[in-house]
């Protein structure tokens, strides 16, 4: 099963680059497996936050959700407390996700993020 993973850095006030552009799977079939687990390198607060977009086609699984703080000791990857997303494409013919960060703090911020891309279990 194949995995993106990704460690962003985002400066203050900005965007990331949409997470699997360029990669074999930016266009996936319907019927494929995404889950989208990533975290922060500082935690946020009320005011100023790290949030996650994530989009397939034109259906919103996400929309400024808050981006976990990196715990030491707490193993990073696919599956476990970074988990976000966990979700399957209907789309018909092909399905495009969208997964961007936005830095809403006043420092750079590194994310870590990782996508499984498979079949349900």
């Amino acid at each position: 099963m194949p995995l993106v993973k990704k460690k962003l850095s985002i400066a203050a006030g900005a965007t990331s680059a949409q997470v699997l552009a360029g990669t074999t799977y930016e266009y996936v079939d319907a019927g494929t497996q995404l889950i989208v687990s990533a975290a922060v390198d500082t935690a946020g607060t009320a005011t100023a936050d790290t949030t996650m977009n994530f989009t397939v086609n034109n259906a919103e699984f996400s929309r400024d959700a808050s981006v976990s703080k990196l715990v030491d000791g707490e193993p990073f990857g696919w599956r476990g407390n970074y988990t976000l997303n966990d979700m399957v494409t209907t789309g018909a013919v092909r399905n495009r996700p969208i997964i961007t960060f936005t830095n809403g703090t006043s420092a750079t911020r590194t994310v870590d993020v990782c996508v499984f891309i498979g079949s349900p279990s």
